[in-house]
């Protein structure tokens, strides 16, 4: 029995002694290892760091809670991590004197995305060894759950003119993405810039494909500059300049962006954008400025010219046929198309888009907002075969021909572009009567 007391007073003063060093450490880390940690961290991702609280575990390790990252003029914070759960490891720390940490982190501000992480950090050589995953990114939901990899380390070897410099290696991998982005990061007059190259052998979602990614890319403070950014889009050229502020809960963007000989079959084949075979060669251009995921702050103007084009398999033609009585008009192939939009206050407008074939021209006004309203006038230019297709033009065929030319009018669409309304507006047939009444107006004159 005395045995027994004595093995149960150990395992009693043990458990002591086990909550006693944990409530010691706790004190230690809140009071000693906070501001050290903080203090690191400033220096390592220099901008500044605050910790809410550390707390240590027995078997989860030690939790950071209310890790918050300011921006890089220390105006407010950027960045705020819910929580971070470190799990060291005693052999690492003791022999490899580096510390291994499993991690879940939560941002909450600007960037919601869920981050899971397993890293290192040696403290001999300031080398931080991360793989992560991400999901639910903003924004960037098609490319599905991201894998990746981070390297921050102190470039070795400098030239003598040179000033300690850290260099940043990230990559990002998915079934639908792979990309490297190499860096060096620098203080030019007291501000930190990362400065650097991407490169993506593929990027692809339900509605874009781009190959062969190259861009320059430049971080000033929480300012992202895109430069020279080329790639193969469809068969053709995609090229972009942009500007994105991470300074922001809603980041503040713009882009000048070139789209040169894009092959529209390619497109219409990868693409959920356009659910019919077309074909064609694309070249545009683009303006844009706005804030990430605002539509209505969204303002730019952009044109858009389609040559040797076979652009038919879309409803909105087939209900001009219709409207018109012109059974053939369903079969006509427009094989250019050119023109000018602008893009505000959630719509496109257009004063002056046309479509071209061999049988009609089509002249486009109007608007489309982005949740696909329509409200436009279409001015229609036919040859004399497709008039006489039709049942109740046939029958002035001959005044139209004579007196108007080709132009016959416009068809007004209103509606969803789902369903459209069409409304046949005969502007065409007004010049007619206009015209008929002044040559019988100079025949009268004639017999006078």
């Amino acid at each position: 029995m005395r045995k027994k007391n004595i093995f149960l007073n150990s395992l009693i003063i043990l458990a002591c002694l086990t909550v006693l060093l944990g409530s010691l450490l706790n004190i230690f880390l809140i009071t000693m290892a906070r501001p050290i940690l903080q203090e690191k961290l400033t220096v390592i991702l220099k901008r500044k760091v605050e910790i809410g609280s550390l707390s240590c575990f027995t078997l989860k390790g030690i939790s950071i809670k209310d890790l918050v990252i300011w921006n890089v003029t220390n105006e407010h914070p950027l960045y705020h991590f819910k929580e971070l759960k470190i799990r060291p490891s005693v052999k690492a720390l003791i022999f490899e004197k580096k510390l291994r940490f499993n991690s879940e982190l939560s941002p909450t501000k600007n960037f919601k995305a869920q981050i899971n992480a397993l890293g290192s950090y040696n403290f001999k050589t300031s080398d931080l060894s991360i793989k992560f995953r991400l999901s639910n990114v903003p924004y960037m939901g098609d490319l599905g759950t991201l894998y990746g990899t981070l390297r921050l380390y102190k470039k070795l070897d400098l030239e003598k003119y040179e000033l300690p410099t850290d260099l940043l290696d990230i990559t990002f991998t998915s079934p639908k993405l792979l990309l490297v982005a190499k860096s060096s990061i620098i203080n030019n007059q007291g501000k930190t810039e990362i400065r650097g190259k991407i490169i993506a052998p593929f990027i692809k979602t339900d509605k874009y494909q781009f190959n062969n990614i190259n861009s320059d890319i430049t971080l000033v403070g929480d300012k992202l500059y895109i430069y020279h950014l080329s790639s193969e889009f469809h068969k053709g050229i995609f090229q972009m300049d942009g500007y994105i502020d991470l300074d922001n809960p809603i980041p503040p963007f713009s882009i000048n962006a070139n789209v040169n000989n894009m092959d529209v079959y390619d497109f219409s084949t990868n693409s959920t954008f356009v659910k019919k075979d077309v074909s064609g060669i694309c070249n545009a251009n683009i303006k844009l400025k706005g804030a990430i995921g605002v539509t209505n702050s969204l303002l730019g103007k952009s044109w858009i010219e389609i040559k040797n084009a076979n652009l038919w398999e879309a409803g909105i033609f087939k209900g001009i046929a219709t409207a018109l009585f012109i059974p053939k008009l369903e079969e006509v192939v427009f094989t250019d198309a050119f023109g000018a939009f602008q893009i505000k206050n959630n719509y496109f407008y257009t004063d002056n888009f046309k479509l071209v074939s061999n049988e009609m021209e089509l002249v486009i006004k109007g608007s489309l907002s982005f949740d696909n309203i329509i409200d436009a006038a279409i001015k229609i230019r036919l040859k004399k075969e497709l008039i006489q297709e039709s049942t109740w033009l046939s029958k002035i065929s001959s005044i139209l021909l004579e007196s108007a030319g080709w132009f016959i009018g416009s068809v007004k669409i209103t509606g969803n572009m789902d369903d459209p309304v069409f409304t046949v507006n005969p502007l065409g047939v007004g010049n007619i009567f206009d015209k008929v009444k002044k040559a019988i107006d100079k025949v009268r004159d004639i017999l006078k």
